[in-house]
């Protein structure tokens, strides 16, 4: 990645340290409908007896995938920063003309979210995401005579809706991805699928994101001193100045 977000989250922490009310720290999951590039199949002329014969353009069906994983907000006045850091599980799938082919990929996402809570307890936020692709498959595909290539980091903005009510919450968010896949062939087992040759067109990632989350512990930096306040089990404890 050209930009650690580490080195943004510290940044980030290091300038409103100073105004901060309110540190949380919890953990989220939820699922996510992701949407990728169409699946070209070459007709009769790319290798013998594909179905069908025709060239053909296959959209990719959304799966249900699913995240989880862990994340701090710091609260001042209306704004926060959200960092997060999430392991993706994504699916989609080709219904091809004799199988389905299903497309798969995990990854690990780290968004850095700016956050101002409209109403108490609705927010709006925004921000990029970076992540680190650890795999991407494609059901069917051979790989020793088409390996499927892919890049392993890529860049994407975030957009959402944040309800946080007590020690739980949820949120809803749209990802688009500003890193490009690119377009790349692949050689499909045909007597299974019915497509030989082939080419996934190139295409910006998108996803639509639900997740749920718990606030495990919350930190209040206010007037004279400092209180921790832990939201499990609706625990509450004291700390002297």
């Amino acid at each position: 990645m050209k930009i650690k977000p580490l080195i943004i989250i510290i940044l980030l922490i290091s300038f409103t340290n100073a105004q901060s009310q309110e540190y949380t720290f919890g953990v989220k999951g939820g699922i996510n409908y992701n949407n990728i590039g169409e699946l070209y199949h070459f007709g009769s002329w790319a290798g013998s007896n594909p179905t069908p014969l025709d060239d053909t353009y296959y959209t990719a069906d959304k799966e249900i995938g699913f995240h989880f994983g862990g994340f701090g907000m710091i609260t001042f006045n209306k704004l926060f920063i959200r960092p997060e850091i999430n392991f993706m599980s994504l699916k989609n799938s080709y219904a091809l003309a004799k199988k389905t082919a299903n497309w798969t990929s995990k990854k690990i996402d780290i968004p850095i979210l700016l956050g101002y809570i409209i109403y108490e307890p609705v927010s709006i936020y925004a921000g990029p995401s970076f992540s680190s692709i650890s795999e991407m498959n494609l059901e069917g595909n051979q790989e020793n005579l088409r390996p499927f290539t892919y890049k392993n980091s890529s860049t994407a903005i975030n957009a959402g809706l944040l309800v946080d009510i007590g020690r739980f919450g949820f949120d809803l968010r749209y990802q688009y991805d500003i890193t490009k896949v690119d377009e790349l062939e692949i050689d499909i087992d045909r007597g299974t699928y019915g497509t030989n040759r082939g080419r996934l067109l190139a295409y910006n990632p998108s996803q639509i994101i639900l997740s749920v989350h718990i606030n495990i512990i919350k930190i209040n930096a206010d007037d004279r001193g400092h209180r921790i306040k832990s939201d499990w089990r609706g625990g509450n404890r004291g700390c002297p100045n």
